[in-house]
């Protein structure tokens, strides 16, 4: 696949987002897609470490980064240890019972299962904000389920068929596409979306906007 760079317009031009379905630690694949403002993937891949990540966003100085994680503790925690008295906030964020209420049913940020990803997707926000680029949460589950993509349980094809229906060119058929890297390029869309003002924020939107299409 031609990279940002390879094309023959102005890469400046491309208003490049990048799309991050973070995993809870560098033993599972994180997929990272850049998409431009025609809805076109110009880059796809797979990493494991934050280093990866970071390198891509250097590569490509997105205008947006779109990250599938819990990027912040529930509101009145101070860490994610339950021994702490901060414990007694719980293990939801307003955030998500607001998604929940409203029917797509996110796992809580401090489900025990769900610990290392919030935690990572915590301290990558930091780094990105530190280097001050824009970052917004993305579910993509209930991106698709808003514009008619199926989830990836249905199937790679389907998923890659339903980005397709919205737009979404360039994804790769010389090799395997992966579920993670097409909810990668889901977060991605929903970014292009956000920066075209065709999105909603659910929830209070601290300390990043939960975004999602708009319904």
């Amino acid at each position: 696949m031609r990279s940002v760079a390879e094309g023959s317009r102005d890469p400046a031009a491309a208003r490049i987002t990048l799309g991050v379905d973070l995993r809870s630690g560098t033993r599972y694949p994180t997929g990272i897609a850049a998409v431009d403002r025609d809805r076109r993937v110009r880059w796809l891949a797979t990493v494991r470490d934050d280093a990866s990540i970071l390198a891509a966003v250097d590569r490509f100085d997105p205008e947006c980064v779109a990250i599938d994680a819990p990027l912040g503790l529930p509101e009145g925690r101070c860490c994610a240890d339950p021994t702490c008295a901060c414990a007694a906030y719980g293990i939801m964020r307003e955030v998500d019972r607001a998604c929940a209420a409203a029917g797509f049913r996110p796992f809580p940020s401090l489900l025990p299962s769900m610990v290392g990803l919030t935690l990572r997707g915590i301290a990558l926000h930091a780094r990105l904000a530190a280097a001050r680029r824009r970052v917004i949460e993305v579910y993509p589950g209930m991106a698709q389920d808003v514009l008619g993509i199926p989830r990836k349980r249905r199937g790679i094809d389907a998923v890659r068929r339903g980005l397709k229906r919205r737009g979404v060119r360039g994804i790769p058929r010389g090799r395997r596409v992966s579920p993670d890297e097409l909810d990668a390029i889901t977060c991605a869309l929903v970014a292009q979306l956000h920066l075209d003002g065709a999105t909603e924020t659910m929830g209070p939107g601290e300390p990043v906007p939960l975004v999602l299409p708009a319904r």
